[in-house]
């Protein structure tokens, strides 16, 4: 298969054109387990998780990315997020009382989202159509609304394996560019290369041998592959600052109540929860106040 859990870019001599391919395999093998989705639904969370890390590789941002996937299909929500280190995580979301129709999943009228969360620096968000329930067409308008880049995005999934390619066509450099021998071509030809790619190969062929079985006639340079795996962000101390937002008295009321504040990940399945000790160590201020109250 594409080199498994990794990501690796490359380009090509005289043209400015780039690539990326990668290949998912423990990665989804630790979600899945996590999660009980039907196969078709492993399938379209499998080819987001391999968009989201090439379009992480794209922006090339030190933080997150979230590609959201929102729909009017049986599949209301698919999301994956990726962090600028190779983290992935995923989850899905489904009508129980709609049919899943594979091709049919994510309905007629759905939004793709794209969340670009830096560690410093704005948010940013950019939202496309959905074409079906093809993502990479999906993504790759994206591409064409926002970043103004023509691209093209390959992705496949089945069973724990996944694989994603992505080219993309880069600014003329201008002076630089004069100073070269530029393969105006390149792009056409490349593209049309790529287009014979079956899912087969992308699924199962090592990177060395997919690029050269598709690009044996150009001259290909091959950077260092990046590990990718599964990571969930969450934690108590995360999830206390939710509570924090939440304010004393909620979260009072919930343990007068329920001896427990209880609350589950998501992504990966951790249970947590928070005691009466816990919420007098978030609200030291008001708990104490309460603890004087009940003495007088």
């Amino acid at each position: 298969m594409a080199n498994p859990d990794s990501l690796q870019r490359f380009t090509f001599d005289n043209c400015h054109v780039r690539g990326e391919v990668v290949g998912l395999n423990q990665t989804l093998k630790d979600i899945f387990k996590r999660q009980s989705y039907p196969e078709a639904v492993n399938n379209l969370l499998g080819q987001l998780l391999s968009a989201a890390a090439l379009l992480s590789a794209t922006v090339k941002i030190d933080g997150l990315l979230t590609i959201q996937v929102q729909s009017n299909g049986p599949l209301k929500i698919l999301l994956a997020e990726t962090s600028h280190d190779g983290k992935l995580r995923g989850i899905a979301r489904m009508d129980e009382e709609q049919e899943l129709i594979e091709g049919q999943l994510l309905g007629t009228n759905g939004q793709l989202i794209i969340t670009i969360d830096p560690t410093e620096g704005r948010r940013y968000q950019g939202i496309v159509a959905l074409e079906g329930d093809d993502l990479a067409k999906s993504l790759e308008g994206y591409f064409r609304q926002s970043e103004q880049l023509a691209t093209r995005i390959w992705l496949s999934c089945e069973g724990a394996v996944a694989a994603g390619f992505l080219l993309q066509e880069l600014p003329a450099l201008g002076e630089v560019q004069e100073a070269m021998e530029v393969d105006e071509d390149a792009w056409t030809r490349l593209t049309c290369v790529t287009d014979t790619i079956r899912d087969d190969e992308l699924l199962h062929l090592d990177n060395q041998h997919l690029l050269h079985r598709l690009y044996h006639e150009e001259t290909v340079r091959v950077f260092d592959d990046e590990a990718l795996k599964f990571s969930c962000s969450c934690s108590k101390e995360r999830l206390s600052t939710a509570l924090n937002q939440m304010g004393y008295e909620q979260c009072q009321e919930i343990i007068d109540e329920q001896k427990k504040i209880r609350a589950d990940c998501q992504f990966c399945g951790q249970h947590y929860s928070f005691d009466q000790s816990d919420i007098n160590g978030l609200f030291p201020i008001q708990s104490a106040k309460a603890q004087m109250n009940k003495l007088h």
